[in-house]
């Protein structure tokens, strides 16, 4: 069976950087299945690696005022307990372990300063916040940490599901965010059937 896009994207992150303190980060945990999974692999397979997952656990925020977006993405969707990570990782014997955090609240409020300064050697950046404006705040927060290799895998770029043919959401943010801040340059490595795909900075 065929790897999924994510997969790929954590393991590449992983082979592109040495044995070591590293860091990976998830924007948008919601039930927690890709966040669980990477903390399975760090269990068995990267035992030096953190991941710090960040969601509001009260659904979207807003998005940007004049930006399209499908109605599945209106403030409040995709509202989960985080009780439902805490249970799935005790499920798989994970509890109390310092190299697994999640930082609570919408991004305009919980992307601090404090917590960018405690963030070491990032490797992988999981993009699944949906929708621009906390694409925006993602990217601003990420951008002191980047450097060559470091993964960055998006989730929710222009599903074709949606029959929109303007610019929205992750690619909207992208694009823009891109413009602005030229010196991050990345090339994009894999696409997947859902316009998922991940991108590596040079």
């Amino acid at each position: 069976m065929s790897q999924s896009v994510f997969v790929q994207a954590f393991l590449e992150a992983q082979r592109l950087f040495p044995p070591g303190s590293k860091t990976c980060l998830e924007f948008g945990v919601g039930k927690g299945g890709s966040y669980v999974w990477q903390v399975n692999q760090i269990v068995k397979n990267f035992k030096d690696t953190t991941l710090i997952g960040f969601d509001s656990w009260c659904g979207l925020p807003d998005e940007t005022p004049g930006v399209w977006c499908p109605g599945r993405h209106i403030r409040g969707n995709f509202a989960h307990p985080k009780s439902i990570v805490l249970d799935e990782l005790t499920k798989i014997g994970v509890k109390n372990d310092p190299r697994f955090m999640l930082v609570d609240g919408f991004f305009d409020k919980s992307l601090t300063k404090e917590v960018q300064q405690s963030i070491s050697n990032l490797i992988f950046v999981n993009i699944d916040v949906d929708i621009h404006s906390s694409s925006i705040l993602a990217l601003d927060f990420i951008k002191p940490l980047l450097k060559e290799n470091v993964i960055l895998y998006w989730d929710d770029w222009k599903d074709p599901i949606d029959k929109y043919d303007g610019k929205w959401g992750e690619h909207l943010a992208w694009e823009q965010w891109s413009q602005k801040n030229p010196e991050v340059k990345t090339e994009t490595i894999v696409i997947g059937g859902s316009n998922e795909r991940y991108m590596r900075v040079l």
